[in-house]
Formats: structure tokens, sequence, C-alpha cells
């Protein structure tokens, strides 16, 4: 063991929950033990205490009341947009699909945006997500230098998927050449930095968005550094209409296969109106994809989860918003799929902890790093308190993934480890200044505010259009 590197004792834990997936992974009365980033040891507190409780130098952590378990892996997450759930407030008519949620909320809050108000909002996002457990996370967004910067301040796992875009110009890239660059350069500069705590994948944002040369040299460049290409599909009936009918009637997914799109390096947010063969085709083809059940029913509709698991698709769990948590992801997952009208129906919640962590992992090729506390992985660990907790009472093994997907929703990691660093002890964050950073927020909500109907008033455009949307099939100059 090298010198000085920390050493954590998790003992007298309540409820170790070491393999998510099966009631066998819980153990009572366990503890971990962990070196650097590491774990070393897992099992009964005895015996664990009895070989490592008297190293030089421990750092020793009481559970006696807590459930200690894997951090949760939110694979699908927008961290710096918190200003723009300001903007359906200001509306003068309801959003009527995801294409006039873009053009009305997402391009106008976003073509606000500057590399310092990313940072500063992705700071408070992240307060959010780690405050819920979260140890890893994705980020579409823009701005991804600024991304990087709030995700190595706040030591979180972070996994930027830099957004690009042709349709519309954003601040952040004139063209679309110029988001390429902009993504080449983040994944030369910091995926797998970090020692495997930032990672960087290639995000055209959509496909009715971005011309069909964007997806392909967006898929060319993923290949080039083997990393990720991921972007959003299917989450809404006018987007979907317009796919289907009217540019592609062999239906979006045999678009993408057609295209060489679908794979193991690909990732799919949403799924949300999906048919079953062409789940089919994305379980042939390895792709993934991550369901986000909370942000889709705003559009009334609910990917249909129980068949792609049947299936084998490998599937994360996403808050796809800042202000949500996993927690209230897995209620949505239990509620949504026990009363949606199909054939399959209903998910076991020893599953749905499963896709919130291990499945998660999966999803983001981090199986063997994070997702189940086993020596050799990282120790990404968080406590729930169960002291005084009126919501997950009362536990035992045989009941614990049932109370925790359905009480759960909402509960705040008492301790938070990234990587053996505690960024969270006693409910309270051990370095970032968790009020400033709100303060911060709020003024930069404040002024989005302000900016936002100064241009109404002006009837000043919101953003710039570069061509129509749903390009499919057409080269354009990018």
């Amino acid at each position: 063991m090298a010198p000085g590197i920390n050493k954590i004792l998790i003992r007298n834990c309540q409820y170790l929950i070491t393999q998510p997936g099966s009631i066998d992974g819980i153990i009572e009365d366990g503890a971990i033990y962990i070196e650097g980033s590491k774990i070393v040891a897992v099992g009964k507190s005895p015996n664990i205490e009895a070989q490592y409780a008297q190293a030089a130098g421990i750092d020793i952590l009481d559970a006696h009341e807590k459930v200690v378990m894997p951090g949760l892996v939110d694979a699908h997450n927008h961290v710096g947009e918190v200003h723009t759930l300001l903007v359906e407030g200001w509306l003068d008519s309801p959003i009527e699909g995801i294409v006039d949620a873009m053009d009305r909320i997402y391009w106008p809050a976003y073509n606000w945006l500057t590399e310092q108000s990313t940072y500063d909002l992705t700071l408070f996002g992240l307060v959010n997500v780690l405050k819920h457990g979260a140890t890893t996370h994705t980020d579409a967004m823009i701005f991804p230098d600024a991304i990087y910067q709030a995700s190595v301040d706040a030591k979180a796992r972070t996994v930027i998927y830099p957004q690009m875009i042709t349709s519309v110009h954003l601040p952040d890239a004139r063209d679309g050449q110029e988001y390429l660059t902009h993504t080449e350069a983040a994944i030369r500069n910091y995926h797998n930095t970090g020692d495997g705590m930032i990672h960087v994948g290639v995000h055209p944002n959509a496909l009715f968005n971005n011309a069909e040369n964007m997806l392909l040299s967006s898929m060319e460049l993923a290949r080039k550094y083997g990393v990720q290409f991921v972007t959003h599909i299917a989450e809404a009936p006018d987007e979907m209409d317009r796919h289907n009918e009217v540019f592609y009637k062999g239906g979006v997914i045999q678009y993408l296969r057609d295209l060489h799109l679908l794979g193991t390096q690909t990732v799919l947010f949403h799924g949300t109106l999906l048919k079953k063969h062409e789940i089919d085709i994305l379980a042939e083809t390895g792709t993934a994809l991550v369901h986000c059940p909370p942000t889709n029913a705003w559009f009334g509709y609910c990917a249909y989860l129980p068949y792609m698991l049947k299936v084998g698709l490998q599937v994360g769990l996403g808050t796809d918003c800042v202000t949500h948590n996993l927690f209230n992801v897995m209620l949505s997952v239990l509620q949504h799929h026990n009363i949606m009208p199909r054939e399959l129906r209903g998910v076991d919640p020893v599953k749905i902890f499963e896709l919130a962590t291990l499945g998660g992992a999966r999803v983001l090729g981090m199986q063997d790093m994070i997702g189940s506390l086993e020596p050799g992985k990282r120790a990404d660990i968080i406590t729930l308190n169960l002291a005084n907790n009126t919501s997950l009472f009362p536990l035992s093994p045989q009941v614990f993934y049932s109370m925790l997907t359905l009480n759960g929703a909402g509960s705040e990691a008492c301790d938070v480890l990234i990587d053996g660093v505690f960024v969270r002890r006693n409910s309270e964050f051990t370095f970032l200044d968790e009020s400033a950073i709100l303060a911060r927020a709020h003024q930069w909500c404040d002024k989005f505010a302000f900016d936002y109907h100064k241009m109404t008033q002006a009837h000043q455009p919101m953003f710039q259009r570069v061509h129509e949307e749903f390009q499919l099939g057409t080269r354009r100059p990018i």
C-alpha cells in the first residue's frame, strides 16, 4: 500500500447492498473497507473490522442506522439547464410536442447561455445530482469546457455529451463543423481523464434537428476514438409522426440501422414510442437505451420497458431533468409500468434498483468499474439514514427493494463517496459551498428572466434558424 493513501472503513452497516438485483446481495451488519479509490473488502462487519480496523490513519464511519449501497447512475441528464424550467410559465399556449418544446423553451434558453453561466448552473445541478445519490451522471449540454470544469470542481463522475445541432445556431458553435471540432477537442482533452472520472461521448442532439451527414460524421468521430454515439429518439408523437410518415417510411430505427448507426457504441435516450419490432432491432444490434419515465409522461407516453427487458435490451435510467432525482424515477418506473395498458405489465422492484445502478453502468460501459460494491471496483458509495426515517420503515432484506422503490422518492443521501473521496458526509457537502452555489444560480435565473422578457417585448428573435427540422435523407453542408 502506497504511503499516505486514504483508508476508509464503513462498519456496522444495518444493510449493505453489494449486488443490485438480488436479495442475496444484501448483508446485514455489513462492512466495507476502502483503500484509495477502490474497494478492498466487503463482508460481515466483525470479520472486516478484525482484519482492517487497526490500520494506521484509518477513517471509520459507523453506519449502524444506515443503508449503504452503490451510488446511483443517472444515465441521462441535462445538468446545466435549470433556467429552462421558468419558460413554460411565460408561454401564451401549451406545448404541443417535443419539436414545439425545443423551439419555444429549450433553444431560447440555450441561446442565452454563456461559458460562465453554464459553469455556475452546472454546479447547481451537480448539487442536486450528488445530494440525491447519483455518483455517476451524464450531461448532454453545450459548452463542454464549462461542464468539465464544474465536474472536476465537484469531484463528480461525469460522462460529457457535448450537444451538437445543425438546424439552429447556438452560442457555443457557428455551424456543424465547429461542433464536431469542439467535440473532438473535448474527447482529446478530457476523455478518460482523472483516472476514469471523466468520459466524453459524441452527441448529435436528435435526428430531427441534425442533417444526415451530421449523424454520419458523428458516428465516424465516435468510432475514431472508441467512444459512445448518443442521441434522443422517439420522445413524442409529433416527432415520430414526421419521421415515420414523411421522411422514412421504414421507421426511424430501420433508418438508423440502414445508416449503420446502431450497435454496441450507440445509446438512445427515451425510445418512448418504439414498437416491439423496433425494440427487437435494438436488442439484436446491442444498442442500449436510457428510460426516463417522469419527463416522458409530460407528453403522455411511456416506453415499453417490460418488453425491452424481456428481449434483453440493455437499459439504464435517467432523470432527464436537473431538478429530478433517481429515487423519484424508480417510483415512476414502478407505477407507470403497472398501469400501462399493454400485454406485459410491471417491473420487479429488485430489477428497478438494478437498472438505477448496475444497469446504468452497463449502458455507459462502466460495469467493471461501478454499479455494485465488490473488491476491485471504485468506491462510489452512498448511504441513507434510517434514524427517525418514517418512509423506509419497517425494513428487512425481503422488503428492502419494494420499500425503496415505493417509498424512497426524493431521498437524500447522508454520505456520498466518489472514487473513495467523501463529497458529502452526515448530510453536508464536504467542500462544495451549497449556499453560494444556489445564490449564484438564483442570480443567473433572475438575469435570464429579465433578458427573456426584454427580448420578448422588443420582438427580438430568441435564436437563429439555420435550416428546417426533419432533414433526414439530405446531405446539407455542416
